[in-house]
């Protein structure tokens, strides 16, 4: 299966390439280093071409909650649009468990992308949440066996 994984050169992402990888999948990195920016959306269309599942594991370098809210909801709105248009069947997100209790400027970023996914669920959307003692490819945060 073709997998683009968002932030596939960051901290968790590149775990999940890995695995992705290892598990015999074909994952495609979006990343500005490869072209595609999910702020604006350039190169996604391009890049999610014959992908069937998109997993969204984007970070941002900032504390501020103005900048963050502002990265995640914009890759968030590019990733889901471009994936609508593509037919990618699968959209998963990486969200943190507890996340929209924590009031903090970052973390209000974290918690925007995970409202702005929940309201876009439909069939093949999947919210995994991760604890701070989960690995970013353990269980907890793996969507039904069905999308395998």
């Amino acid at each position: 299966m073709r997998v683009a994984v968002a932030g596939g050169t960051g901290l968790a992402g590149r775990h999940v390439v890995g695995e992705l990888r290892a598990a015999g999948h074909e994952p495609v990195v979006l990343a500005r280093s490869n072209g595609v920016d999910v702020t604006t959306g350039q190169g996604l269309a391009e890049a999610l071409a014959g992908v069937e599942a998109v997993i969204d594991v984007t970070n941002a370098a900032t504390l501020s909650r103005r900048k963050a809210v502002a990265f995640f909801e914009a890759a968030s709105r590019h990733l889901l649009a471009a994936g609508e248009r593509a037919g990618v069947r699968h959209h998963v997100v990486l969200s943190i468990v507890g996340i929209e209790r924590v009031g903090h400027g970052y973390y209000q970023g974290r918690s925007a992308r995970s409202r702005s996914w929940r309201a876009a669920r439909s069939r093949g959307r999947c919210c995994g949440r991760r604890s701070s003692t989960s690995s970013p490819t353990s269980s907890s945060t793996a969507c039904p066996a069905r999308w395998r």
